[in-house]
């Protein structure tokens, strides 16, 4: 993968601007929710993909008590009534 280097400087609100080539290969679009998160010293960035709060799944998530759960666990769960 080709290293791309960017700088970009705040603005007086805290906001950066990704550059449309990162935007792209991530597909991330207007209105997607996005993470960031800090690892050590530096920021991460990436497209949100809803994840099951008890295994991290990403396939198959449900709401379930305004909750995000993956079908397997979402199955646990009501079969523990």
């Amino acid at each position: 993968m080709k290293k791309s280097n960017f700088v970009r400087r705040l603005d007086p609100l805290g906001r950066i601007v990704l550059p449309k080539s990162f935007r792209d290969s991530l597909d991330i679009s207007i209105k997607d929710d996005i993470e960031i998160f800090m690892d050590g010293t530096s920021i991460v960035v990436s497209k949100h993909e809803p994840r099951c709060v008890f295994c991290g799944e990403t396939e198959g998530i449900r709401s379930y008590k305004d909750q995000m759960v993956c079908l397997e666990c979402h199955n646990d769960l009501v079969g523990m009534k």
